[in-house]
């Protein structure tokens, strides 16, 4: 299982990359998407601008199980990879190139898992 070192993670088994001062890439890890098994469908429920920290925001359908995706953290959406939807399977080739969102948030560092942190998480 793949886990790279220089992103943040959730909880909730999603990967973020951080592009700039406020700004990251958002997706899902290797390891949801081992558990989610082949990828079908991807479906977003986004009516505003704004995700609250907790709340879903969506959803990856998969041979094996449905995965609610769970915003990471009070935040602004800028982008959202309109490609996902084309070819959803890709997320299961390459899950930490196959982003969600990028989104814009004043989030710590400290309030996210760092590599070790997630690594112990799904050992558990």
């Amino acid at each position: 299982m793949l886990v790279p070192k220089n992103l943040y993670y959730t909880e909730n088994h999603l990967w973020l990359r951080k592009i700039g001062l406020y700004d990251f890439c958002v997706g899902i890890t290797d390891f949801a998407q081992k558990e989610i098994g082949e990828i079908h469908l991807v479906e977003f429920n986004l009516q505003k601008k704004n995700l609250k920290k907790g709340i879903p925001f969506g959803t990856v359908y998969g041979i094996n199980k449905t995965f609610q995706l769970v915003a990471p953290c009070d935040s602004k959406i800028m982008e959202v990879n309109q490609n996902i939807a084309v070819k959803p399977s890709h997320i299961n080739t390459d899950p930490y190139n196959c982003w969600f969102l990028i989104l814009s948030t004043h989030i710590s560092a400290n309030e996210l898992l760092t590599y070790e942190d997630y690594i112990q998480q799904i050992e558990t």
